[in-house]
């Protein structure tokens, strides 16, 4: 009985040093951030869409550096939305770039947590081709065939222009999936089963020591 009952305390003890040992790793992988590109093609540019999150959906505070490599320069991206708080876990921007643009565009996410870790984080995004965004631009008004005649008065139309190049970020609404638990009934739970395990082979033992006097 007394063979079994050690067996089950030495498995406990086993149990509970996995659990502390997967809570004490746990830390080292959620400090990151999770970066999502998308490039398309629209009105002849070339509209990059970056999305940049925190890997757990709460509990983490940092303030994020976020800048971008193309054909092998470099551009910053500046935001006060470029951090992770309470109820701000990711977010979000676009700008565009001049038409014939093309290669990898590589987004690069420092991130400075508020317990000291920093992390570097990647993500990549292939341009779409230089003749796709060409086929995607309207044509002129020179190209265009003439209105049929109407005797109303057409209203005039204003075309809008995006400054190449600028970025404008803003906060993403939705929620990431929850990925992650707190630690905090994991590492309860590690300490009581190591430590209960360990006491009761203690007290085992001098049981055991007492008898064969």
């Amino acid at each position: 009985m007394r063979t079994r009952l050690r067996l089950g305390a030495a498995t406990a003890v086993g149990l509970g040093a996995l659990l502390l040992a997967t809570v004490l790793a746990s830390p080292a992988l959620a400090w990151h951030s999770t970066i999502t590109v998308t490039a398309r093609c629209l009105e002849g540019q070339v509209r990059v869409h970056y999305t940049v999150a925190a890997w757990e959906k709460e509990g983490h505070e940092a303030t994020v550096d976020l800048s971008y490599t193309l054909n092998g320069e470099e551009t910053k991206l500046q935001s006060d939305d470029h951090f992770f708080g309470p109820q701000h876990n990711q977010f979000s921007g676009h700008f565009d770039l001049p038409a014939g643009t093309t290669g990898t565009i590589t987004f690069l996410a420092v991130a400075h947590w508020s317990n000291g870790e920093t992390s570097s984080d990647e993500g990549s995004k292939e341009l779409p081709p230089a003749d796709k965004c060409e086929e995607s631009t309207p044509p002129s008004s020179a190209e265009q065939p003439p209105p049929p005649p109407s005797t109303a008065e057409r209203p005039a139309t204003t075309a809008s222009t995006v400054a190449v190049g600028a970025a404008s970020s803003t906060t993403g609404a939705g929620e990431l999936p929850f990925t992650g638990s707190t630690a905090g009934p994991m590492l309860v739970a590690g300490i009581a089963l190591v430590g209960g395990g360990i006491l009761f082979l203690m007290v085992s033992r001098v049981r055991d020591r007492q008898a064969t006097r």
